[in-house]
């Protein structure tokens, strides 16, 4: 009997591991990103549109289990990174292997059911090299490595525009990709911030081996400013067609921009993860607004 319950515990304690090899909480907001741009093309609440969701989480989840593979090392020397289960051997690397088998094969077997074509998947699997195949080697050698990781993200909700019937080359998708660079830049350069002691010890390149840290709060800036610009963008597409949701699009957008010129110049000291709660929870309700207004007005 106590075999037997210690086995069960083991269980649980690899499935909470697995769970954090997959990033989960960053896997679900992909998920969520791509019923964005589904239901941007297609405004009807339908399975295809949680398929598509699903196949995209789990194609996420077995991108970022490799990606947990490929940096365990490197994550044994950052305090942030440190007890992830690889480094700290909770896990075996076979175990990470298999989970990412199986997510990638579940991830592509729901997207080839709902991809009327080959395009969809073709671009997936692109974004997959992207994230597994650049970004993550390049992240030891430069700070640029942040480029081809802000357009693997963009392009999940971009899948999801075309595998709701959206035109390759419609206004929305580029909107939608603009959306996402924007929004992840910041959102990597909050983390760095955050952990900068992790970052300061020049293990990785990061914007601290160039820039002191008020010059990054400059930048910050500009970059919050460009982002609300295109979070603005979306009140004058053709299905935001309700005057209360663009007026909620507009109001949410410059929301975000007053609360980060608040934190910056008045505030001596910032809170960095307090402003990236604020980040992510700006973009998850502007997704909302958009979606809410297409799908029920």
């Amino acid at each position: 009997m106590i075999d037997g319950v210690w086995r069960a515990i083991m269980d649980c304690l690899k499935l909470k591991s697995g769970a954090t090899l997959a990033k989960l909480p960053l896997c679900l907001f992909i998920g969520f990103s791509a019923l964005f741009g589904f239901f941007l093309a297609y405004p009807t609440v339908c399975l295809r549109a949680f398929l598509t969701g699903g196949g995209l989480f789990f194609l996420a989840a077995g991108a970022a289990t490799l990606n947990s593979i490929q940096e365990y090392r490197l994550d044994a020397h950052f305090e942030r990174t440190r007890n992830r289960p690889l480094p700290r051997g909770r896990v075996s690397l076979l175990y990470a292997g298999i989970q990412t088998v199986l997510l990638f094969g579940t991830g592509l077997a729901v997207l080839y059911t709902v991809a009327e074509n080959g395009f969809p998947l073709g671009v997936a699997m692109f974004a997959v090299v992207l994230y597994n195949g650049i970004y993550t080697p390049l992240k030891t050698k430069t700070v640029l490595a942040i480029v081809p990781g802000a357009v693997c993200g963009a392009l999940v909700p971009y899948i999801g525009w075309l595998i709701g019937g959206g035109g390759k080359t419609a206004f929305e998708p580029f909107l939608l990709i603009g959306l996402m660079v924007l929004w992840q830049i910041p959102h990597f350069w909050l983390i760095i911030l955050h952990y900068r002691d992790d970052y300061q010890k020049g293990v990785i390149p990061s914007l601290f081996s160039y820039f002191k840290e008020t010059s990054i709060r400059r930048l910050f800036i500009t970059w919050i400013g460009a982002l609300v610009s295109v979070m603005a963008l979306f009140s004058i597409l053709p299905s935001v067609n309700d005057i209360t949701v663009r007026i909620l699009i507009i109001m949410n957008s410059f929301a975000l921009l007053i609360w980060f010129l608040l934190s910056f110049s008045m505030v001596r000291t910032v809170n960095y993860k307090l402003l990236f709660s604020v980040l992510n929870g700006a973009l998850f309700l502007h997704m909302t607004i958009v979606t809410a207004g297409n799908i029920w007005l």
